[in-house]
């Protein structure tokens, strides 16, 4: 990944109040405008569209689209919400960016609460079971607490 898709990462991960939320529902204007007053980056829609894209090939964050469908037949898209993968929090934290721990905690919380909103534990922890889910998160929290 080039540069500006590590600021994308990181731009994301401020829009979930750096770890405090574990889905982001922020719209591209608003990571656009996070780009460039952190990070010092312009870039244009369709970059950023790519980015994400390429993000979500990667298995570093997983998106789910929103409509609403009004009486009258329109439909209306409003801005997808973002979560991380286990994979992406895992690059997160190789990154040494402060708060993803945080994320990792609360992202257990939700999936320990069986709640079937987004994101569910097939979003998260992309192709392993929850059992494998959680020995990974144990074994890095081990590495996380060996760096500190």
């Amino acid at each position: 990944m080039n540069n500006t898709k590590h600021a994308v990462a990181v731009a994301l991960f401020a829009s979930t109040q750096n770890g405090k939320k574990h889905y982001t529902k922020a719209s591209a204007q608003k990571l656009m405008i996070l780009l460039a007053k952190f990070h010092g980056i312009q870039i244009q829609r369709r970059w950023l569209f790519k980015c994400l894209a390429d993000m979500e090939a990667a298995g570093l964050i997983k998106r789910k689209k929103r409509y609403d469908h009004k009486d009258h037949g329109t439909i209306r898209q409003y801005s997808s919400m973002i979560t991380f993968t286990l994979e992406g929090l895992r690059y997160l934290t190789a990154k040494k960016v402060e708060g993803a721990t945080a994320l990792f905690k609360k992202m257990l919380e939700w999936l320990k609460q069986k709640d079937m909103r987004f994101p569910r534990v097939a979003d998260i922890a992309t192709g392993i079971t929850p059992e494998e889910a959680a020995e990974n998160i144990k074994r890095l929290r081990g590495l996380i607490a060996g760096i500190a």
